[in-house]
């Protein structure tokens, strides 16, 4: 099946892609035209400045924060405590829905989506000038209220960000393209903020590089100045305040299952809050590892399974009712159907245009990822340490490998990938994105083994005399040339994700389906970090790395039965239209 995948694609993509009129001429459209176009816009434009907001915030609190910690003498175990931080980036979903509706408060004309990323990026602003007046290794409860409320809104400004973009785009081609201008000025923040505050805080100190950092991230209020408003259909405005999907179910049931998912929700809020304000308490006696580990599977399946399994339930037991007339207001003394209209309703959507494709695009979003994103937090310990394979590199050098060439290689994959996709289409980068990210992690194996095969392969292209031209030795190439390759396979991989998890998003429902989807590309990786570690303590890097590629594969297998699928839905849809 996994060949015929590939084949069947490969044969009738092409032919697929050309045969409606439209769909032709966006084909035919040279590259290069359209690269010469693509921020010509205004739309464009304001999405790489928008991008760049997103990434300034991460950035700061999950990584310069940290520097900033180490140097003032803080414990590994209390930066591993307030690591947590970031944790609102994964939960985000949770609160996206309030962020959905398309009615813009105090009646004002700017639209919804530019109101609430001018108030989220200028609270975050707020957050990081605040910040910055902490003094480590003192109040360190402080640090973590504060970071939590600038991760909150942070992750809040994507929320919207991310339905701006969706709701924007003018067809599949043009959202390709604003997800790659995203991708770019998401990385390129990282690159400019996360290696120029190191550099700045030598000169400055570190209060004033924060107060730099919330001054580079007002600028980019710019960019929500140039945004166009969203457009918003009328279908979208009446969706907001009416049930279509289970409309002719008892009204009693459709309570009993949102009371369900809240009290679900509740349980999982409680669970979050405990450790968070728990941990600020009394920081030596919470692990951020172990909730990872033992508690967020728990959130996990109250908010996302009991979720989905809740919604298909309600889809089967109205499946036989018709749904374009099936429709009725919803009173305003109701809460329990404003719940339901902002929760349930966008999933049920998603698994009614999916029906049992939604199954295998679950699988295909849980692991997509995945090789990238587990051994995130061994990266550092896997290129300094000196234990279980680990290389051994100096700080300095892995700045230089990682924090340098790896964010340039990561911005090139990026563009890369996005050319691609304008030329060859979404799945197709998929496959390889998902083919070059698993296969990399043997590059890492090798190195973990002893680099026989990167020495061999730096021989016969002479790029270890190339490096040597730089001063750089042979394990410097090594490092430098594995992190290069995984980085760019990275960036084709990321940036095709974006695309694939934004096409699925229904534009009326931007906010809540597209906060969890992304959502759920972290989960397994994140998830599966303490076992990742548990396999480096007893059998080294090596073995860690050949199983992440080979679990890689399956996301590899995945994408191919899902380019299988589109394109031979495409093919039906073809047939019944010539018949």
């Amino acid at each position: 099946m996994f060949c015929k995948s590939i084949a069947y694609g490969l044969k009738n993509y092409g032919e697929i892609m050309n045969t409606s009129s439209q769909t032709k001429k966006s084909a035919k459209k040279p590259v290069g035209q359209t690269l010469r176009h693509a921020f010509k816009g205004r739309q464009e434009f304001a999405m790489l400045l928008l991008g760049f907001a997103s990434g300034i915030p991460y950035v700061v609190i999950g990584g310069v924060l940290n520097a900033w910690l180490t140097t003032a003498g803080v414990k590994l175990s209390s930066i591993g405590i307030l690591s947590w931080i970031i944790l609102a980036y994964t939960f985000k979903y949770m609160w996206a829905a309030a962020l959905q509706s398309h009615r813009t408060p105090f009646k004002l004309s700017i639209g919804p989506r530019r109101f609430w990323m001018f108030l989220f990026l200028g609270l975050s602003v707020v957050g990081l000038v605040v910040l910055s007046f902490a003094k480590p290794p003192d109040g360190l409860r402080f640090i973590g209220y504060v970071g939590i409320i600038i991760a909150v809104f942070s992750a809040s400004f994507d929320i919207v960000q991310a339905a701006w973009k969706i709701e924007s785009a003018k067809d599949d081609r043009h959202l390709d393209l604003l997800c790659t201008i995203e991708q770019l000025g998401y990385r390129f923040s990282s690159f400019v903020v996360g290696a120029g505050a190191l550099v700045l805080a030598d000169f400055i100190g570190w209060q004033l590089t924060f107060i730099a950092a919330a001054a580079v991230l007002g600028m980019c209020i710019f960019g929500i100045i140039l945004a166009a408003p969203s457009p918003v259909s009328k279908i979208a405005n009446e969706n907001s305040s009416t049930i279509i999907l289970g409309a002719g179910l008892p009204q009693g049931t459709r309570n009993f299952a949102t009371i369900i998912v809240l009290i679900c929700w509740a349980i999982a809020l409680y669970i979050l809050g405990s450790f968070m304000f728990g941990a600020l308490g009394n920081p030596e006696s919470y692990s951020s590892r172990d909730f990872i580990r033992y508690q967020a599977p728990i959130v996990v399946t109250l908010t996302v399974l009991v979720l989905g399994v809740i919604s298909a339930v309600l889809l089967f037991i109205c499946a036989d009712e018709p749904v374009g007339n099936a429709t009725q207001s919803v009173p305003k003394s109701s809460v329990l159907d404003i719940f339901y209209l902002a929760i349930l309703h966008p999933m049920m959507d998603i698994i009614s245009r999916l029906r049992w494709a939604s199954i295998l695009i679950l699988f295909l979003i849980l692991s997509y990822r995945f090789t990238d994103l587990i051994w995130g937090s061994f990266a550092y310990p896997f290129y300094m340490g000196e234990n279980y394979g680990a290389l051994g590199h100096s700080l300095t050098e892995v700045g230089l490998a990682s924090k340098t060439t790896g964010v340039i290689a990561t911005i090139l994959g990026i563009g890369v990938g996005g050319l691609a996709m304008l030329k060859f289409g979404r799945m197709p980068v998929m496959l390889v994105g998902a083919f070059f990210a698993a296969i990399t992690n043997l590059l890492f194996a090798d190195l973990a083994l002893g680099a026989h095969y990167m020495d061999g392969f730096l021989g016969f292209t002479q790029l270890d005399h190339f490096f040597a031209l730089f001063r750089q030795d042979l394990p410097m190439a090594r490092l430098i040339t594995a992190i290069f390759a995984e980085n760019l396979a990275v960036g084709v991989a990321s940036v095709a994700s974006v695309a694939f998890l934004s096409s699925i998003v229904n534009k009326e429902y931007a906010a809540t389906q597209y906060a969890l989807l992304v959502s759920l590309t972290f989960l397994i990786g994140v998830l599966g970090r303490g076992r990742i570690g548990e396999i480096i303590e007893a059998e080294g890097f090596a073995t860690a790395f050949i199983l992440c590629a080979w679990l890689g594969s399956v996301a590899v297998v995945l994408t191919a039965l899902e380019w299988y699928r589109q394109v031979r839905a495409k093919r039906l849809k073809i047939d019944l239209k010539t018949e």
